[in-house]
């Protein structure tokens, strides 16, 4: 069966899901609970 054969909401839909998959991870940092020393480090090692 091919892609094109199914409804444009259907096609849609897996284009959605399949670009969420294939993102880089979304992380915060308050979601990853660092102490002090591991967010300056942190912040040190983005700055460069």
């Amino acid at each position: 069966m091919e892609i094109n054969n199914f409804p444009s909401h259907i096609i849609e839909e897996i284009k959605n899901i399949w670009e969420i998959w294939n993102s880089p991870p979304r992380l915060s940092t308050d979601s990853l609970h660092l102490d002090d020393t591991e967010l300056m480090n942190l912040d040190n090692i983005q700055e460069r």
